[in-house]
């Protein structure tokens, strides 16, 4: 992978201090080095059996994850993952079969990995999701795990977003 991937994301980590701005900027690198159609923060609450999507960036015409929705953890991608599926799938519906979101947004690509807060507390995930196949490599996925970590130390203890 070219440096300048790497430098990128650097980038727009580096372009300012509070949450929205690192967020937003990585969101919109990362779709733009994996393809994905949308890539997405979303908090998680377990005790109201919600996920909402706190940030997102849509690429795609066909595929969006609009921002301040929320949608049942029961149900979503993201739980399976968190739970023990694999981090990254081009067939998500195949793969997580028990997953309505899957099914009702006819996913195939679905890339999520766990933010953790400053304080050290689950906060949610970092995911990616394309209505297509889309093949990413081992590197960039190591760099999205990356970004879930630089998005999670802009997390303060007790901060709304």
């Amino acid at each position: 992978m070219p440096t300048s991937a790497r430098e990128l994301l650097a980038e727009a980590a580096e372009a300012g201090e509070d949450l929205e701005t690192v967020a937003r900027g990585l969101l919109a690198r990362l779709a733009q080095l994996t393809g994905l159609s949308s890539t997405y923060l979303a908090e998680t609450r377990l005790s109201e059996d919600e996920q909402r999507i706190v940030f997102s960036y849509n690429s795609s015409d066909v595929f969006h994850i609009p921002e301040d929705i929320s949608l049942p953890w029961s149900e979503g991608v993201c739980r399976f993952v968190v739970e023990g599926g694999p981090n990254y799938t081009t067939d998500a519906q195949k793969t997580f079969p028990r997953s309505s979101v899957a099914r009702l947004l006819e996913l195939q690509t679905f890339v999520s990995y766990p933010v953790f807060a400053a304080d050290g507390h689950w906060f949610g995930t970092l995911c990616g999701a394309s209505k297509d196949p889309v093949q990413i490599e081992q590197e960039l996925l190591e760099l999205m795990r990356e970004c879930a970590r630089l998005i999670g130390q802009r997390i303060k203890p007790g901060e709304n977003v």
